[in-house]
């Protein structure tokens, strides 16, 4: 496998897609920290409330950021801002739940995009190591319930258990967005890893499970988004039971500079970025507890419904940690920061009231969800509108 001369602030400009996104931006800040000159890519540098915190940056140094306009779906649009970098972090994705998108939009920004974004690298000629900002989705697999996934596991194992409409053809591809996501999550890893061994570059991929932390925009409160339930169960909006696997946004930030960074590893190593250890695998009942304690006056919400849990998925962070030295957050100072940066940027109004005068079964207190203020755009086009 080949393995090329890891970076330093000091080789040369480094490239981020989607910086204007949560785990983006914080990739963006990150490697300003420690000294690099960002290419940062959004899709409008113009738009202040997308960009303006990462032009802000430039305040904090040492190194320094450019705001560069891409498009994800256009051939080629990233060949100039490639050129004379020495690394790529890909962050850029389509979730699925931006205003008309489709099951196979969100493939297509996973597989297709992540193929145009190794053209361009092709191109640059300079380009030696590429980041990829994959998922936990292109990782966890049927299996029984106690089953700890590593960074072997991939979401496409033991597919024979998957039900009819949960295969991985085109069919379900079109009407199930879960199965885009990890269908073209999976596809783009394993794609640029051999190309990148043609090429002679090495390429790596991040896999984060529920990612959450401070917030650095306003912008970053988005639906659907675990940062933004955090914020609704402190509004004491309660949802569906939900086992949770928390890994901190600057842990996924520092992880990927470090993968850049080190001489240790090769092309087509993967890193799941997951709960430190099993303090951050809880069950929302669990998380909620944690809150109060933190905020004791709020009525944080806990679950809509009680019932039976599934204990997954399991998964503790190592790879990271041995092999390249992170040095991860707590789960609480990652609960507490993304709570009070939500606060602080005065994206929600904590419900003041006694542990069990949340909004849940019984107990309606007309209480809108920020994280689910809609219908998910990327639903089954067929089922739109019925």
């Amino acid at each position: 496998m080949s393995n090329p001369q890891p970076v330093g602030p000091g080789d040369g400009p480094v490239a981020v897609t989607g910086s204007g996104g949560y785990i983006g931006s914080h990739i963006v800040l990150n490697l300003v920290q420690h000294g690099y000159e960002v290419r940062a890519c959004v899709r409008d540098k113009t738009n202040l409330s997308n960009c303006g915190h990462l032009t802000a940056m430039n305040q904090i140094g040492p190194g320094s950021v450019t705001l560069w306009e891409c498009d994800l779906t256009l051939p080629g649009d990233y060949d100039e801002v490639f050129k004379g970098c020495t690394c790529v972090f890909h962050a850029a994705a389509e979730m699925g739940n931006l205003e008309g998108s489709t099951p196979r939009k969100v493939y297509e920004g996973c597989f297709p995009a992540t193929q145009m974004i190794m053209e361009s690298i092709k191109k640059s000629g300079t380009v030696r190591r590429l980041v990829y900002t994959s998922s936990f989705a292109a990782v966890g697999h049927p299996a029984p319930e106690d089953h700890v996934h590593t960074e072997d596991c991939w979401a496409d194992l033991d597919m024979d258990d998957r039900p009819a409409n949960k295969q991985w053809t085109e069919e379900v591809v079109d009407h199930d967005r879960e199965v885009a996501y990890a269908k073209g999550k999976a596809e783009a890893e394993r794609y640029v890893y051999a190309e990148a061994e043609k090429m002679g570059i090495a390429a790596f991929g991040v896999c984060p499970c529920h990612v959450i932390g401070p917030l650095l925009s306003a912008n970053h409160q988005r639906p659907w988004v675990w940062q933004t339930r955090i914020g609704d169960m402190m509004e004491g909006y309660a949802h569906p039971r939900m086992f949770w696997n928390i890994v901190d946004v600057r842990d996924v930030a520092e992880t990927q500079r470090l993968i850049a960074e080190s001489p240790d590893n090769q092309n087509s190593e993967r890193y799941n970025l997951v709960a430190t250890d099993e303090s951050g695998e809880i069950r929302q009942t669990e998380l909620a507890a944690i809150m109060r304690k933190m905020y004791p006056d709020v009525a944080v919400a806990g679950v809509y419904r009680e019932g039976k849990w599934r204990m997954g998925p399991l998964s503790v962070l190592e790879k990271a940690v041995t092999q390249l030295g992170l040095k991860p957050h707590t789960v609480e100072q990652t609960i507490r920061d993304n709570v009070d940066s939500l606060i602080t940027w005065g994206l929600i109004k904590p419900l003041i009231g006694g542990a069990d005068d949340f909004q849940q079964e019984g107990n309606d207190l007309g209480i809108a969800s920020k994280w689910r203020p809609y219908e998910y755009p990327a639903l089954d086009p067929d089922l739109k509108g019925t």
